[in-house]
C-alpha cells in the first residue's frame, strides 16, 4: 500500500530588511533549492511513481469453474463438478453452470481464454463473462466477453469496463448438441487491465 503523502519540506520566510538573501549557508537559496528538489524525488519514488508504474499493467485471473447449475426451460443440465474441473456428463447432450465473479472496479477485461477439451463436432461450448445491474433494473445480463473456442484467447468487441458499483458480474459456461462426447473445462482465465 502506498502511504500517504506527508510534506516534508516547509518554507521559512524571509524578513526584509532583517535577512539578507544568500546563495550558500544553511539558509542560502541553495539550500532551500536543494530541500525541494528532494522533496519533490520523495514524492515521486513514495508516491507517483508507484501508481503511473501499475497504470496499464496486464493482470490475470485464473480460475477453476466451481459452477453452480441453473434452469433453461424447464431443465437443469449440470455440469459433473471434479476438484479442478467441470465436465459434461457422458448421459446428457448440455450441461449450464454460472459461477460469481470478482474482478477489480475500473478494469478493463482485455481477453477470456478456456482450457479444458471439446470433442464434439457439433457441440457449441460458451463461456460468457456476464454483468447485471447489482438491482436488475435493466433487461437482464449482458455479456462482456464470451468465446466458443478452447484454448485460444478470444477478445472483447467491445470496452468491457468492470463497473462494481452498478453492477455485478458472473460466468457462464455452457455445452448444448454434445451428447455422447467428452466436454471438459479446466480452467477459465481472463485478462484485465
Amino acid at each position: 500500500m502506498i502511504e500517504h503523502y506527508k510534506p516534508q519540506f516547509a518554507h521559512k520566510d524571509w524578513i526584509d530588511n532583517q535577512d539578507r538573501v544568500q546563495a550558500g549557508g544553511t539558509n542560502g537559496i541553495n539550500d532551500r533549492f536543494h530541500q525541494l528538489e528532494k522533496e519533490f524525488a520523495r514524492l515521486a519514488d513514495m508516491h507517483l511513481n508507484p501508481l503511473i508504474d501499475g497504470l496499464g499493467t496486464t493482470r490475470f485471473i485464473s480460475l477453476i469453474p466451481a459452477l453452480t447449475a441453473y434452469e433453461v426451460n424447464g431443465v437443469t443440465n449440470s455440469w459433473t463438478q471434479g476438484v479442478d474441473q467441470v465436465e459434461k456428463p457422458t448421459n446428457v447432450a448440455a450441461a449450464r453452470g454460472f459461477m460469481s465473479i470478482s474482478l477489480p472496479d475500473n478494469a478493463h477485461v482485455t481477453s477470456l481464454k478456456v482450457t479444458g477439451e471439446n470433442k464434439s463436432e457439433r457441440g457449441v461450448l460458451t463461456v460468457a463473462l456476464k454483468g447485471r445491474q447489482i438491482a436488475n433494473e435493466d433487461g437482464g445480463a449482458v455479456p462482456l466477453i464470451e468465446t466458443h473456442e478452447v484454448g485460444t484467447a478470444t477478445l472483447p468487441t467491445a470496452d468491457a469496463k468492470i463497473t462494481n458499483s452498478t453492477h455485478r458480474y458472473f460466468l457462464t459456461v455452457e455445452v448444448v448438441d454434445a451428447a455422447d462426447v467428452v466436454v471438459r473445462v479446466l480452467c477459465v482465465q481472463l485478462t484485465y487491465q
